[in-house]
């Protein structure tokens, strides 16, 4: 590792300019034929990734895990799930990102493990087992006429039920904030945050370069466990937590805590998904000099469809942070629907669609993150069956509106569109009629049909695809260094069309983009470019108007 630098506004760091490419293992490339995406499959893709341009990779876990939530219960933290490979598997390639000058974050989930995991085998073992307190256990609030125990409150998890799972052997209840297979660990607990910190280091020296750390500012649980306030008229036996199992004190000293035991003096990066964080409190963990996170996520621009929200969101942030911390962005995730689906127009206007959200993306003052498969233009699925899908909200959703007596038709519409399944298909490698070239195998999800015609093979081949939209544009990021330091302003007042400047930073000029985000054309905020622009997803420019979708990044005249 080399010496950590200052994180001021004027310094670069590597995970300031580096644009990240998530790889959700189990559907990205299987390499032995199982159907099972895995790590030797990413191996063979290095080349694919570096011709794209990204940076570095963040890899969603890859831990042994009985896969009760694919990965997120994880039952050894030290070592590698079978099906993904090997400890050997990894090293080669961290190797190969190496060689390519490449890097990687890992997925860790510090929050709560699997119920499999030896810490909760024993915890669960009995009252005065040493590891008890490794998890959070409580008594029944008190016992039901047909003698079932009461949970300690009314929290409802994420994944649907009681946030509480009652151990009939040890009599008392012990917190899952999402399902039963992933109980919470006691951060409380010294010894349990020293296990998890070296955790960290272990992997650090096995060649990771930073982490992304899931739901880590849950790990401080609200004291008491105080019930969630009943909405009027609301009877729900169970209440979603909200705000509430999020930024509870003491949350900022673990936070601390950790980033001293682990990132001080070294370039790892640490990047948090915090839910419950926006422009109000973003300083708390991000702040230069605050030692807890390098980056948090930020949800808000998954749920804003228009570029006028995109853009007040950001700027808001913007103006919050500017000179204080430094952002990321990103439109979407393993968990959440395809982004071309969400704010595009896959049908009229794939290409441009895709190709304007690619421009926003990448031409912010912060840190991008793409999912994979948007390189590619891919959208959401539409499985007929509810055996076609794999993630455990979808069918505990499914279930429940079944049981609350909707019809199966009904129920799997209820649950398609916001299905985390919509980003998780296997991807198309090529034109392969059988599993297009992600498997020889059956793979373990269905691939989505729609998503054939849209091969990677094709599109690298192809200069007008979405792929290569992408590499123009993150080959302009790391030329041009204004489009990652440069000061953000707006040009006109946002509306169908967004148009910003980003100053000139240290040599590299300034720089304009304009986005008409919408299916209509519209008039040019701006006074049009005086020379070629640096990237535009039209072929031309059009002296009169902006058509549908249209991204131009151009000099400052």
């Amino acid at each position: 590792m080399v010496g950590e630098k200052k994180t001021l506004p004027d310094q670069a760091t590597w995970w300031k300019e580096a644009a990240f490419y998530q790889i959700y293992p189990r559907s990205f490339a299987d390499s032995n034929g199982d159907g099972i995406g895995d790590l030797p499959g990413i191996t063979g893709k290095l080349d694919y990734l570096k011709r794209l341009g990204i940076d570095a990779l963040w890899i969603s876990p890859i831990y042994a895990s009985p896969k009760a939530d694919n990965g997120y219960d994880i039952s050894d933290y030290l070592a590698t799930d079978p099906e993904y490979g090997t400890l050997a598997d990894f090293a080669a390639l961290s190797a190969g990102l190496r060689q390519r000058g490449l890097r990687v974050i890992l997925d860790q989930v510090l929050n709560h493990s699997s119920d499999q995991h030896p810490w909760f085998v024993e915890s669960r073992s009995s009252r005065d087992n040493p590891k008890r307190d490794w998890y959070l256990w409580m008594d029944a609030m008190g016992f039901n006429a047909d003698g079932s125990p009461i949970p300690p409150n009314n929290w409802k998890a994420a994944f649907e039920g009681s946030s509480w799972t009652w151990d009939a052997p040890t009599g008392q209840f012990y917190l899952n904030l999402f399902s039963p297979q992933q109980p919470d660990l006691n951060w409380k607990n010294p010894a349990v945050r020293a296990a998890l910190y070296d955790v960290l280091r272990i992997w650090a020296a096995r060649g990771a370069d930073g982490f992304r750390l899931d739901v880590i500012n849950m790990i401080a649980k609200a004291e008491g466990y105080p019930d969630v306030t009943r909405p009027e008229g609301n009877t729900d036996t169970f209440l979603p937590l909200n705000c509430l199992s999020c930024n509870n004190p003491p949350l900022h000293d673990y936070l601390r805590e950790m980033y001293r035991a682990v990132f001080a003096g070294t370039d790892l990066y640490a990047v948090g998904e915090t839910w419950c964080v926006g422009a109000e409190n973003t300083l708390d963990f991000t702040s230069y000099g605050s030692e807890q996170l390098h980056g948090a996520f930020y949800f808000y621009f998954h749920w804003a469809p228009t570029g006028r929200e995109q853009w007040e969101n950001f700027d808001k942030l913007y103006q919050a942070t500017r000179g204080r911390s430094w952002l990321t962005v990103t439109l979407g995730n393993h968990d959440s629907r395809r982004s071309l689906s969400k704010f595009g127009d896959p049908v009229r206007h794939r290409h441009a669609s895709a190709s304007l959200l690619a421009t926003w993306l990448l031409t912010l003052p912060a840190t991008p993150f793409l999912f994979q498969g948007e390189e590619l233009g891919l959208t959401d699925i539409t499985f007929d069956s509810i055996e076609d899908y794999r993630d455990i909200q979808t069918v505990n959703l499914y279930h429940a509106a079944i049981a609350a007596g909707t019809t199966p038709e009904a129920a799997l519409a209820s649950v398609r569109e916001d299905s985390r399944d919509n980003g998780r298909t296997p991807l198309p490698w090529d034109a392969d009629a059988s599993c297009a070239g992600f498997t020889t195998g059956q793979p373990w999800m269905p691939l989505a049909d729609i998503h054939r015609a849209h091969h990677a093979a094709g599109q690298v081949a192809d200069p007008g695809s979405v792929f290569n939209a992408y590499a123009a544009l993150l080959a302009l990021r790391k030329r041009v260094k204004s489009l990652v330091y440069g000061d953000l302003t707006s040009l006109a007042e946002p509306g169908a069309v967004i148009a910003y400047r980003r100053g000139a930073w240290e040599g590299h000029p300034a720089v304009c983009v304009v986005l008409n985000w919408g299916s209509e054309p519209q008039p040019w905020p701006v006074s049009l470019p005086t020379s070629a622009p640096l990237f535009s997803n039209y072929t031309d420019l059009s002296s009169g108007h902006l058509r549908p979708w249209e991204a131009v990044v151009y000099l400052e005249s």
